[in-house]
C-alpha cells in the first residue's frame, strides 16, 4: 500500500545571529534533534538520516541552495529572504547556517524582528515521504523527508534550542489582591 505525501513544518530555534563581511546577515541553529519522541512539540519525530537521500540528490548534487523565506510564504518575491549555507546532521542532531539577503525585499525588517526576539526560529518544510504513525502516541515518525525550504518563524517546535542572543519573554504572575474602594467618588 502506497503512502500519500504529507507536509510537514517542523520548527528549530536560530542559535546565533550577525552581519556578514558580504553585508547578508548569517543566522544559524538547531533544525531538530533526531530519535527523541519528546524533543519537538509538533508531534513529529525525526529519525537519523531522514533528510540524507533527498539533500544529497537534489541541492548536493546539483550545487543548489535550500532556499529561506519568511513565515512559510513561498509564493511571492517579497517574503524570499535568501538561502541555507550550510546543512549539517551529526550525532542526534541536525543544524543550518543560512544567510538573509541583503537583496531582501524585507531586509531591514527581517534583521529588525530577528534583532528585536520575535523572529526566534526556523522551520523547515518538507515533503514527507516515508513515515510511520504511532496510534498509541499519536506521534509521526518521519523516515524520510523531502525538504523544500526552511523559513524564518516566530516560535520553534525544539524548546531545548534558544537564541542566547535575544532575551526570552519575562512572566510576573503575582496574585491579585483585594482592592477597598473609597466612598469618595467611587475611588
Amino acid at each position: 500500500m502506497e503512502k500519500n505525501r504529507i507536509i510537514a513544518q517542523n520548527f528549530f530555534a536560530l542559535n546565533d545571529f550577525s552581519k556578514l563581511e558580504n553585508g547578508n546577515y548569517g543566522v544559524k541553529g538547531l533544525l531538530t534533534i533526531l530519535d527523541d519522541e519528546q524533543s519537538n512539540l509538533n508531534g513529529y519525530v525525526y529519525h537519523s538520516g531522514c533528510y540524507d537521500a533527498f539533500c544529497n540528490m537534489y541541492y548536493a548534487k546539483n550545487n543548489k541552495s535550500i532556499p529561506l523565506d519568511l513565515l512559510h510564504n513561498v509564493t511571492d518575491i517579497s517574503h524570499l529572504a535568501g538561502k541555507v549555507t550550510e546543512f549539517t546532521s551529526a550525532g542526534n542532531e541536525v543544524r543550518i547556517v543560512a544567510e538573509v539577503s541583503k537583496s531582501a525585499v524585507l531586509f531591514d525588517n527581517i534583521v529588525g524582528l530577528i534583532e528585536d526576539g520575535v523572529l526566534q526560529g526556523f522551520s523547515d518544510m518538507s515533503f514527507v515521504t516515508d513515515y510511520d504513525l504511532d496510534a498509541k502516541t499519536n506521534l509521526l515518525h518521519v523516515k524520510e523527508c523531502q525538504i523544500f525550504s526552511v523559513a524564518l518563524v516566530q516560535n520553534p517546535a525544539v524548546v531545548k534550542s534558544t537564541l542566547e542572543a535575544l532575551n526570552a519573554t519575562k512572566f510576573n504572575f503575582e496574585e491579585k489582591k483585594e482592592s477597598k474602594k473609597s466612598i469618595f467618588f467611587g475611588l
